[in-house]
């Protein structure tokens, strides 16, 4: 009788403005994978069925794990290379997977530790594997506190943005001012997410670490920013490495009307619920 083993896991939206690479929150979105052992590499997802290289982020995760090949039949709402953690969504959910099919049940410390290894930063990968709102310094992660009264708006456009292209448009260095700058930021960041507090959200805008340097590749990203702003948002940001954007505001409703109108045909604007609770 064949085996299979299933597991899900929820998206994420990483950094937040000055938390690069340090801060995640874990949204609505889900990535369920399918595992069944197999003789060969094999992924089904949209309708397309093909062997992932051996460096894709998918089959390095399950070969981590259980060591063999897998068939990885993947249902992911997650949208690909959109700055909403769907990397980690899939590596958690098929890490997993694959282990459940073997009949072993995966370890979340585990999961977390082997999708922040393979990203080389774990803000996504512990969103997806503890849910809310995260913090992450050198392995370590902890649980944020998130004011109820925050709604979080996204306005994801149809074109893609690969997280390495926009990591390689990042500076080796930063100036003394650029790093004070963002401590402070972050601080005001955390603050403003746990109390709701607009004017401590209004302190926490702006980065010099990533956004500015990104700015070329996705300007529509910015303008995103600037009308959530406008209609009301108390912060806004890049969502990861792109091109989405998230806003934070207590009335979404304008803010959502806003990015609409920007995007147009381009992609769409929606309120996404955070996720309290990581893979399953």
């Amino acid at each position: 009788m064949v085996t299979r083993g299933s597991a899900i896991a929820p998206g994420s939206s990483a950094n937040l403005g000055p938390g690069f690479d340090c801060l995640g929150l874990a949204v609505e979105l889900r990535c369920r994978v399918t595992a069944i052992p197999a003789d060969e590499w094999v992924v089904e997802e949209l309708g397309t069925v093909f062997e992932p290289k051996s460096t894709d982020f998918v089959r390095m995760a399950v070969d981590d794990v259980v060591g063999r090949p897998m068939r990885l039949i993947i249902d992911n709402e997650v949208p690909r290379s959109r700055g909403l953690g769907s990397s980690s969504a899939v590596m958690v959910a098929a890490a997993a997977a694959a282990q459940r099919a073997l009949g072993r049940e995966p370890s979340s410390k585990a999961l977390y530790e082997l999708v922040a290894g393979i990203e080389g930063h774990g803000d996504n990968a512990a969103a997806a594997v503890y849910g809310g709102l995260v913090a992450v310094a050198e392995g370590v992660w902890r649980r944020l506190e998130l004011s109820p009264n925050l709604s979080f708006v996204f306005g994801i456009p149809n074109e893609s943005l690969k997280t390495a292209k926009a990591r390689r448009a990042l500076p080796d260095q930063l100036s003394r001012q650029a790093a004070a700058s963002s401590v402070a930021r972050v601080a005001f960041l955390i603050e403003g997410l746990r109390t709701g507090d607009p004017e401590a959200l209004a302190r926490a805008g702006g980065d010099e670490i990533h956004e500015h340097h990104r700015s070329q590749l996705s300007p529509i990203t910015a303008e995103l920013m600037t009308v959530a702003i406008e209609a009301g948002a108390l912060h806004a940001a890049w969502s990861g490495a792109g091109p989405t954007a998230i806003a934070v505001a207590v009335d979404p409703e304008p803010v959502v009307a806003a990015m609409k109108e920007t995007l147009g045909d381009r992609g769409i604007a929606t309120v996404l619920e955070v996720a309290e609770t990581g893979w399953s």
